[in-house]
């Protein structure tokens, strides 16, 4: 947290400036030869802090303190400089006195809380902002931070209420996007039912990525009597549907994620039919049911229907889609229950009549629909029209994955996440990786960053908005995925991020280099990812950082199992090969090596279970490969990014402190606990000065 302007409300919520309340100084700033008090003399200080001069700050602040060597205020501006020039020692011992001199000093607290949670000493930075909550009940950041270290405690209902109570007193992003961290680690229980609503609101409006809050919300979903009854029984159908169009939890995951549940896609499958059924009956327009049947066909246009389709279904879409074309040839709209059911099993970009339908003023939940499946692809078509190209494309090594990223861009996501308030480089780091151990950036005007592989753009718009001064370049094979990314940066608004199609391995024939390199789930489509990680290391500055993501050869033991599955059984890399292939993994008869291929993620929508199952290029590694690379390559690992739950383990099995930065230790917990980066492994690492 930056020091609070002396003209900015007070943190304590009286109402009054910083100034006139808990930083007791007087209204005018003064030159510095007219500091005729201590009040005086600090007010004078904190406008040297504010135009930046630091020194003239603190040698005004040593002058108080050597008259009253436990004045609060100069020692909590110097402890502020302090900590501003990464003297985190002398600020703890500088806030530990201004806290000492004045109980209740809610801001010393909280900069106490500060040092304590980048050091990893949770316990202690919870005690110093529950004091600062103490003396100012109304202080968001610092409920904010309490829960972030109630969550690293594994804490998580006490950091969702502290969460809560900051949100009660402002609607900030930060403060949702916490809350939002905390519903995702949710346990679901008849004892947080009232969290429903919340988890609604978070999905609706993006806290945090939907598909990150989508298995609370299936946990909450399937606790329902109508949901256990459809599920188990199979009936109550008609109930359950007219149940569906006012929940609006359901739409809203519908809406916004790819629904990653076997039981729960069974039944919307069912569903659909039910749907296409109805539609068939051509009945007056039914509005009751269009508000599931318009999520329903998004959530299908998401999911890029990769649901099952049997053929006696497949003649009733064909159906269903000539007595469409025969309503348009007769000057006719078709009802907007048959156009949501076509919507569902296929996408409306490429029915014959797509320029009727646009032009069309449909009503609010098909509107929905056709900005989805028709407006969007237009937008990604002229996007790709003016994609610049800065490199040449290897095709001997590169060439397989960028047709089948060109065919599935991957992945295929709808909302964006709320985005934090943009960070320096070091501090955004400090606070993705408590345990980081880096040498800080060196000062500079603007990041240069590159994302390297940046797919569809999900990645590349959330760095654009996570480093304060930055500039991005996001490059990659696909010129599909780069369009969709630029019409999603575009939605953002964003800036200073710009798209090209290259090639890492060409890299080097750009006179450019990088403050930050990102790569993540990238290196390991290469023929050779030692190769292009080099081509990285070319363009980054000395000093510089980088963020990777690599398959774990452990983790991935059922996916290997899959792809022999697959080569068995003869599955094609086509859609409705990928279709045939999932409806045998969720079958009864599924041979138990793969039965863990439910739990990913990615399994559930078609290009990304194409990217999981079927990839034309895949490699995996261990840590202690990754251990001897960097080491060859001179480059220093930072940390490992691991879920808050991970690392209590690892460190109560592994209690050194130093043990977090051992890659040896860490493959030695992998070997015990195989699924610990069933994502990938993600690790930042610094580029050694020469």
């Amino acid at each position: 947290m930056s020091a609070v302007g002396r003209n900015e409300p007070c943190p304590c919520y009286s109402g009054k400036k910083y100034k006139h309340c808990c930083m007791t100084r007087s209204s005018t700033p003064l030159a510095a030869g007219e500091a005729t008090s201590p009040v005086d003399a600090l007010n004078v200080a904190w406008s040297f802090f504010e135009s930046g001069q630091a020194t003239e700050a603190a040698n005004l602040c040593r002058t108080v303190l050597r008259s009253d060597a436990t004045q609060p205020d100069a020692l909590y501006l110097l402890g502020v400089l302090a900590c501003e020039s990464g003297n985190c020692w002398d600020a703890l011992e500088l806030f530990r006195k201004a806290a000492l001199a004045r109980p209740q000093f809610p801001e010393a607290h909280y900069y106490l809380g500060l040092i304590h949670m980048r050091q990893a000493q949770h316990e202690q930075a919870a005690s110093h902002y529950r004091q600062a909550i103490a003396s100012a009940p109304g202080f968001v950041e610092a409920h904010c931070n309490l829960g972030v270290v109630l969550n690293r405690l594994g804490q998580p209902l006490q950091a969702l209420s502290s969460y809560q109570e900051a949100l009660a007193i402002s609607e900030a992003t930060e403060v949702k996007i916490g809350l939002a961290e905390c519903l995702q680690r949710l346990r679901v229980s008849p004892g947080v039912s009232h969290l429903r609503p919340l988890l609604t609101r978070a999905i609706a409006e993006a806290w945090r990525r939907p598909e990150e809050l989508a298995p609370a919300a299936i946990a909450f979903l399937k606790c329902e009597a109508g949901f256990q009854e459809a599920l188990s029984k199979g009936v109550g159908r008609e109930r359950l549907l007219a149940d569906w169009c006012e929940n609006r939890l359901l739409l809203a995951l519908l809406e916004s994620a790819t629904i990653c549940d076997v039981e729960l896609e069974r039944l919307l499958t069912a569903v659909r039919e039910t749907l296409l059924d109805d539609a068939l009956r051509f009945d007056v327009q039914d509005d009751e049911l269009l508000s599931l049947r318009s999520a329903l066909a998004q959530q299908c246009f998401v999911n890029e229907y990769s649901w099952l389709v049997h053929p006696e279904e497949s003649e009733k879409v064909e159906e269903l889609l000539k007595h469409a074309s025969l309503d348009i040839e007769s000057g006719r709209m078709p009802l907007p229950q048959v156009m949501l059911a076509l919507a569902s099993y296929l996408p409306l970009c490429n029915l014959p009549f797509v320029d009727a339908l646009r032009e069309h003023a449909w009503s609010g939940s098909l509107r929905s629909v056709i900005r989805q499946q028709i407006d969007e692809v237009r937008q990604e078509l002229n996007w790709r029209s003016v994609l610049p190209k800065i490199t040449a494309i290897d095709q001997d090594s590169s060439s397989k994955v960028q047709q089948q990223y060109e065919e599935n861009p991957y992945p295929h996501w709808v909302r964006s996440s709320l985005f934090p308030a943009p960070l320096a480089l070091d501090d955004r780091l400090r606070m993705q990786i408590p345990h980081a151990r880096f040498q800080p950036m060196r000062r500079i005007d603007t990041v240069d960053v590159l994302i390297a592989g940046c797919g569809s753009g999900r990645h590349s718009t959330e760095s654009a908005s996570a480093y304060s001064d930055s500039r991005v370049l996001a490059i990659d094979l696909s010129a599909s995925s780069l369009a969709y990314a630029m019409r999603k940066s575009h939605e953002l608004g964003q800036c200073n991020v710009e798209y090209a199609q290259a090639d890492i391995l060409q890299l080097s024939s750009l006179n450019r280099r990088f403050d930050l390199i990102e790569s993540v789930g990238v290196l390991h489509h290469l023929a050779d990812p030692a190769a292009g990680w080099r081509a990285l290391l070319q363009v980054l500055r000395p000093g510089g950082l980088m963020l990777l993501g690599l398959y774990s050869e452990a983790a991935r033991a059922p996916v290997v199992a899959a792809r022999q599955f697959i080569a068995h059984r003869g599955y094609p890399a086509t859609a409705q090969g990928i279709r045939e292939c999932r409806a045998a993994i969720m079958g009864a008869d599924c041979p138990e090596a793969l039965s863990h291929l439910t739990a990913f993620g990615d399994f559930y929508g078609l290009s990304a279970c194409r990217d999981l199952l079927f990839h034309a290029q895949e490699h995996r590694t261990n840590l202690l490969a990754i251990d001897a690379l960097l080491n060859e390559l001179s480059l220093d690992l930072v940390g490992l990014h691991v879920e808050p739950e991970v690392l209590r383990k690892f460190q109560a099995r592994f209690p050194d402190d130093d043990s977090v930065h051992d890659l040896g230790m860490w493959h030695q917990f992998e070997t015990e606990n195989p699924q610990t980066f069933v994502g990938m492994y993600q690790f930042w690492v610094q580029k050694r000065c020469a």
